[in-house]
């Protein structure tokens, strides 16, 4: 089964994969909050990038420089709308995180341990939660289900565990009869989706 304990044989630190336990709560929030938060950078990005962002920001260069006819003006100005647009897009993630910390993860046993077609596991090395990941059947269709709060430790990527730990989702997902795990995120997480078809 795969709610149960395994582990991963790699080159690598010895990682046991296993269901959350109540006294994972506090380092599975602290793995959230850092995996989250590393995230503004991208999206930023994306909304800099975004056609309506490098428009607004045309604007203000043309009305800066045609009003004042000063470069550092013009510069300040920018800055200033860049400075703005991180801000926003820092307040978007910690609104989300705030969010998430406030509703499935307040009570991570009820949400997802004491449901049959919900589950979280955490990836644990000497003792200490290095990975988490769960997955949640969907509210408007119970055929799905959502793949949420997959964290790696920065300290421990590239070593194979976060794909452990969406096969993990995935296998859950058959025994559970899921027609697809989907990831799906809201605008502000610069809207990325990702499927796993689960069965025909």
């Amino acid at each position: 089964m795969s709610s149960g304990p395994n582990t991963v044989p790699q080159s690598g630190p010895k990682v046991i994969f296993r269901g959350f336990r109540e006294a994972d709560k506090p380092r599975v929030k602290d793995l959230f909050w850092c995996g989250m938060t590393e995230h503004v950078p991208k999206l930023f990005k994306t909304l800099l990038f975004r056609r309506t962002t490098f428009s607004i920001l045309m604007i203000i260069v043309f009305l800066s420089w045609w009003f004042y006819k000063s470069v550092i003006f013009t510069v300040c100005s920018c800055l200033v709308a860049l400075l703005l647009l991180y801000i926003q897009s820092y307040g978007a993630k910690i609104n989300y995180i705030t969010c998430r910390l406030n509703t499935d993860l307040k009570n991570i046993k009820k949400t997802y341990m004491d449901e049959r077609r919900n589950h979280f596991w955490v990836a644990e090395h000497n003792r200490t939660v290095i990975g988490t990941v769960c997955i949640r059947e969907d509210e408007k269709d119970p055929t799905s289900a959502q793949l949420l709060t997959m964290s790696v430790d920065k300290g421990y990527r590239r070593l194979g565990i976060g794909n452990k730990l969406v096969d993990i989702v995935t296998d859950f997902a058959i025994q559970n009869n899921y027609s697809r795990v989907f990831l799906e995120t809201r605008e502000f997480m610069y809207s990325a989706r990702l499927q796993i078809i689960c069965a025909d």
